[in-house]
């Protein structure tokens, strides 16, 4: 199998700059009002305001869950790595003759 370590980085970014931008949406729908709509309608309108940024909130959450675990992917493949080259190293003595 074959990661390149560093695409999977730009993704993890991607993914947190998905994470900042939802998240900025979720305030502004925080923000919205519902002055100016009939009793009749305000109640609805304003159970709906909530309803839409509860889930845009969890869209960002879940952005910034998937950018979590690119990076602990990203740090499984370098621990990896690093365990590899310290096997790697531990070889250097056999390469001599002892006499």
């Amino acid at each position: 199998m074959d990661v390149v370590p560093a695409s999977v980085g730009r993704a993890s970014r991607g993914w947190d700059e998905q994470h900042l931008d939802v998240q900025a949406a979720a305030g502004q729908i925080a923000q919205a009002t519902t002055s100016g709509f009939t009793a009749a309608v305000a109640g609805p309108a304003a159970r709906f305001v909530r309803a839409w940024e509860r889930h845009v909130d969890a869209l960002g959450l879940g952005c910034e869950g998937q950018a979590d675990g690119l990076r602990t992917t990203i740090r499984d493949y370098v621990e990896s790595d690093e365990a590899v080259g310290a096997d790697y190293l531990a070889l250097l003595p056999y390469l001599t003759e002892v006499r």
